[in-house]
């Protein structure tokens, strides 16, 4: 039984829109602008909710009818629709049962490869497995898709010089490209930040996020995965304690999705970055929503004054007057930053903890790379000991140069000197 029928669910669509509650709806109010939740109640009904990224779904429960109106989800609802053979999953879509297809006219058929072959072609079958109709082996589906005869021409010839037919169901790109906008490109870091912000090259054919990072899909971009959970769901909060003194090699790298501050123009966003009591400025980048810094820079601290507990990243607008306009922040602990770096996308926050929303109504995010340097203490025999940083600019008196790429070692005085723009080790080390 539905809670709310089409003339509730109008009168519900009426009172939302009569905002100033005068049983009138005046052009000012249809016109004027809305929260996306409230658009996705005005388009969809009361039981429409904003998914937080770029789209509209239905509540737990509720399903779209077919005018794309959320009612309650159940069976009869569903076979009314998809016919018989349709089940609710009890969250917010209706669905074919197990063996069963969905055929041109969406209703929910018996699966054969009969029913397969009427829709895409001679070459399909049904799979039992997963009740869907596929390829056989040795061809792929075309633009329309009715299955073809594949062959590395065909799949060239669909997607470029860089793409072969994998021998069983797909066209492919070659080893050391990457899939973009219908097309192989050879993959780099660069290519896969621009396909997937924030993700590496794995040197096969795929674009990854770092280690502590995964996909959010919706946004395409790598973001911090989930806290740990205890046994009953709830997030498990890992309070590190931060060590007593430190070096930060900080990057600006790119931000996206930014708010609309001015009423003419875009943003000016520029990074004010705390680490206890000292503070660095990164330069403005004029009229943008998607700044690009590509800035880089290192920032100490030391047991002299109080240990300082996280390192911050606001984000401002620039104005002519005025310190500029907050934006949002994203506040890293110190003493997570010892365990493992950042590198990636950090979504921003405002004071108050909430997400900040962009001009396009995707959640603002910042992409960093954080990576935190050992200073050199000294030991009870007098060896000056320091963490250096994986990849070491080393200068030798005798002015010979030498890069080192390495894991982290653990290094002595003698003679040499490091480069200080590199690292903040102020002694000179030697590898043990």
């Amino acid at each position: 039984m539905l809670r709310c029928g089409p003339q509730a669910q109008s009168r519900l669509s009426f009172e939302r829109a009569d905002t100033n509650k005068d049983s009138f709806v005046s052009f000012e109010e249809l016109t004027a602008p809305r929260s996306p939740e409230e658009q996705c109640k005005q388009l969809y009904g009361e039981y429409a909710e904003y998914d937080g990224a770029k789209s509209c779904r239905c509540v737990k429960g509720y399903t779209a009818d077919v005018n794309g109106t959320c009612i309650q989800g159940s069976k009869e609802v569903c076979t009314s629709q998809f016919g018989e053979h349709a089940e609710f999953d009890g969250i917010n879509n209706c669905q074919c049962k197990n063996g069963t297809i969905s055929n041109v006219n969406g209703t929910c058929v018996e699966g054969t490869d009969s029913a397969c072959q009427s829709m895409y072609g001679e070459l399909a079958q049904f799979q039992k497995s997963n009740s869907s109709c596929a390829c056989n082996t040795g061809s792929v589906p075309d633009t329309n898709g009715t299955c073809v005869t594949a062959s590395n021409e065909l799949c060239q010839e669909w997607f470029g010089p860089n793409t072969v037919f994998n021998g069983e169901n797909s066209c492919v790109c070659k080893k050391g490209f990457v899939y973009a906008d219908g097309e192989c490109f050879r993959g780099s870091n660069k290519i896969c930040g621009s396909i997937i912000a924030g993700s590496k090259f794995d040197g096969n054919n795929n674009c990854v996020c770092r280690r502590g990072y995964e996909v959010d899909s919706v946004r395409s971009m790598c973001i911090k995965s989930e806290k740990k959970k205890a046994a009953d769901g709830t997030p498990v909060e890992e309070i590190r304690p931060a060590p007593k003194q430190g070096t930060l090699s900080v990057t600006l790298v790119e931000a996206k999705h930014l708010p609309k501050m001015d009423i003419h123009t875009k943003c000016d966003p520029f990074v004010i970055i705390s680490l206890g009591n000292q503070t660095k400025k990164s330069k403005v980048v004029k009229k943008t929503y998607h700044p690009q810094w590509e800035q880089s820079l290192v920032m100490t601290y030391t047991d002299a004054h109080e240990t300082p507990q996280t390192v911050i990243f606001e984000v401002f607008d620039w104005d002519k007057v005025g310190a500029g306009e907050y934006i949002g922040h994203v506040e890293i602990n110190l003493g997570d930053l010892m365990h493992e770096g950042v590198h990636g996308m950090l979504d921003l926050r405002a004071r108050d903890g909430a997400l900040v929303r962009g001009h396009d109504k995707n959640i603002s995010a910042i992409y960093l790379e954080v990576t935190y340097i050992h200073t050199c203490t000294n030991t009870q025999t007098h060896a000056s000991i320091c963490i250096l940083h994986l990849h070491i600019h080393i200068h030798i008196h005798s002015h010979a140069h030498i890069s080192i790429r390495t894991s982290i070692h653990a290094y002595k005085k003698t003679n040499l000197y490091i480069h200080k723009d590199m690292l903040t080790c102020l002694r000179t080390c030697k590898k043990i």
